[in-house]
């Protein structure tokens, strides 16, 4: 009965010292092992190959054609295999050290890129890739791996994603620093009833829930304008075209944020979370813990309205 093919890296590494080496001794003892063993794995490597591979003489070991043969492979094969090990080890390395994920670009275009800078002055030898774009996008570069997690408001398929929470925030009016709103002491959604609403289109987590608060006193929500980016209806509010509502982590760091403030909106008080999407069971790497720890601690230390 044919006996299984099976040669080990091992018993080639052994074979490559004794056909150098002529000596079993020497191969053995540059290999750290005992002699038996070095002869033993000979034996099981001639026996896989069924060849004879050297001839036994008093005081040397004389390689056969076949040896001479087989030491070439075997040392083609044995490059190859330090080759994969070396190019998986960098490959673990550089994943290891680097940090992608996908972001609403209404935090990139405010407090993600002070974070960034934190934290390659804390991981300096990571490579940071940051893909800042609508919300298909975002969970797209997640199951394609392409990105280790994604940020959004946004709750996705739980077959597929996993998420948690990042931060917790109430809604606000944001408004420039010198309108009526900022002066009061408290400002509540029926204060926005005779206020030019610059609103974001449908579809934004933000829409549905102002949605569950109006009408109100039978009025209904009324926008002066509709807007697709965050960014652009901030933009607006500094100009004082109206007023943006929204969690105030969008608004921490803007550009524009110099002539705004935030303020929490009272009866009802609204609550929206941020959230931290992943792959089904994926264990976030050490960056990336790294990077959200700094980002939820910038976004709680500069937060006016978190709950």
């Amino acid at each position: 009965m044919t006996q299984p093919f099976r040669i080990t890296l091992r018993q080639l590494r052994a074979f490559s010292q004794v056909y150098k080496l002529r000596n079993l001794t020497h191969a053995a003892e540059s290999l750290h092992m005992t002699q038996s063993a070095m002869s033993a794995l000979i034996q099981q490597l001639e026996e896989s190959l069924g060849v004879k591979l050297f001839e036994r003489t008093p005081r040397m070991l004389r390689p056969t054609e076949a040896a001479d043969e087989a030491y070439l492979q075997a040392n083609e094969i044995l490059a190859r295999a330090t080759t994969l090990q070396r190019d998986m080890t960098e490959r673990t390395k550089a994943a290891q050290a680097t940090l992608a994920f996908s972001c609403i670009p209404a935090l990139t275009s405010g407090i993600v890129p002070t974070v960034i800078a934190e934290f390659e002055r804390t991981v300096p030898q990571a490579r940071v890739v940051v893909y800042d774009e609508i919300d298909a996008s975002l969970i797209e570069r997640v199951l394609s791996r392409k990105a280790e997690f994604s940020i959004s408001t946004f709750e996705h398929d739980p077959e597929l994603i996993e998420h948690s929470p990042l931060v917790e925030s109430f809604i606000s009016v944001v408004c420039h620093h010198e309108s009526e709103l900022a002066g009061k002491e408290q400002v509540s959604w029926r204060d926005l009833l005779d206020q030019r609403i610059i609103n974001l289109f449908r579809g934004d987590p933000v829409q549905h829930l102002i949605s569950e608060v109006f009408p109100i006193e039978g009025r209904p929500f009324e926008s002066a304008f509709e807007i697709g980016y965050i960014q652009t209806a901030l933009a607006m509010a500094a100009q004082r075209l109206g007023v943006v509502i929204l969690p105030d982590y969008f608004v921490v760091e803007n550009p524009h944020f110099g002539s705004l403030v935030a303020r929490k909106l009272h009866d009802p008080e609204v609550k929206q979370t941020l959230y931290i999407h992943t792959r089904k069971g994926h264990v976030l790497s050490d960056v990336a813990q790294t990077f959200l720890g700094l980002l939820r601690r910038h976004l709680d230390a500069s937060s006016v309205n978190r709950v």
